[in-house]
């Protein structure tokens, strides 16, 4: 089989690989590698403070459901323009615990609710779970990760929410939405566990087969293997979902890039709070794991929303 011209970009060696054998060197590294990432974003797009560019966020229109009331929102994105987003509010008394739900390519705020799709309505399942949800619309960008200023004004709306509890924050998405979840749950330490759902990978599998080169940000794409950069994460709960048959993700890339991840969460100190669900699919969302790991971390109750659907 002819190797991928993608290959061809492998980085022959990264400017920060993870090589830390304490708990301190290990710190040291991640504070390192947060700053240089935070740069290579700010060089490709300027962040705005909420005080020079407030979020103002506003409510469109509402609908009742059976168990928690959908919001249509609008708030001012970074670059000075109105967004969309669907915010969900469970019945009952807060407050609730509170997860971004994060598309893919070529989705929006309404896939990660459809029940029939690849995302099999996780969105919805964290709502009926007692989550608040976020869940916006963002439009593809040349490089994935200039969305992170977004992302992060996205946790600010969660987090100042008077039915959030902002001790209880999470992140969650498939594809390009697990990407982006790598990405802000590196950058802001406010969100307490993640859900990377078909994108981790190895640098050399992520390239080994066509995928887009969004993830290609330079700067990060050279710091070190794409799987190392989850470490940021550590040493808080993340749970990783890789399917046997993803097209864009081959799963032996996959489990060394696992691998990798959990030796330094070790390192860390942390070895017990990282997860790999490997299970037999394509690109699309599981949750066998990722709601009861969601839920024993933020106090909610989506797996049993989760196990209701799949009895059989």
């Amino acid at each position: 089989m002819a190797q991928h011209e993608g290959l061809k970009r492998l980085p022959k060696q990264f400017d920060l690989p993870f090589k830390a054998t304490t708990a301190e060197e290990a710190t040291k590294w991640q504070k390192e590698a947060r700053e240089r990432f935070l740069g290579y974003v700010e060089a490709q797009c300027k962040r705005k403070s909420t005080q020079e560019l407030p979020i103002d966020m506003k409510i469109e229109s509402t609908e009742e459901l059976e168990s928690y009331t959908k919001h249509r929102i609008t708030y001012m994105g970074n670059e000075g323009a109105r967004k969309t987003a669907i915010l969900t509010i469970p019945k009952g008394d807060g407050p609730f615990p509170g997860v971004l739900a994060l598309h893919g390519h070529g989705g929006n705020e309404n896939v990660v609710f459809d029940q029939r799709g690849i995302y099999k309505g996780f969105a919805d399942d964290f709502a009926r779970g007692g989550y608040v949800v976020l869940a916006p619309s963002l439009e593809h960008r040349r490089y994935a990760a200039e969305q992170l200023w977004n992302l992060m004004r996205l946790v600010d709306i969660l987090e100042s929410h008077p039915q959030v509890d902002k001790d209880r924050l999470g992140v969650g998405g498939l594809s390009m939405g697990g990407e982006w979840t790598m990405f802000l749950a590196a950058a802001d330490l406010r969100l307490k566990a993640a859900i990377v759902s078909g994108w981790m990978c190895t640098t050399e599998g992520a390239l080994a087969v066509p995928n887009c080169v969004c993830w290609e940000l330079p700067g990060f794409f050279s710091m070190m293997d794409v799987s190392e950069f989850h470490l940021l994460l550590a040493p808080r709960p993340v749970v990783f979902e890789s399917s046997l048959h993803d097209g864009c993700f081959p799963i032996n890339y996959c489990r060394e890039g696992y691998a990798r991840i959990r030796a330094g969460y070790a390192v860390f100190g942390a070895k017990d709070v990282v997860w790999q669900d490997i299970w037999d699919a394509g690109h699309e969302w599981s949750g066998e794991l990722a709601f009861p790991i969601m839920d024993s971390v933020l106090k909610g109750n989506a797996r049993a929303v989760y196990r209701g659907k799949n009895r059989r």
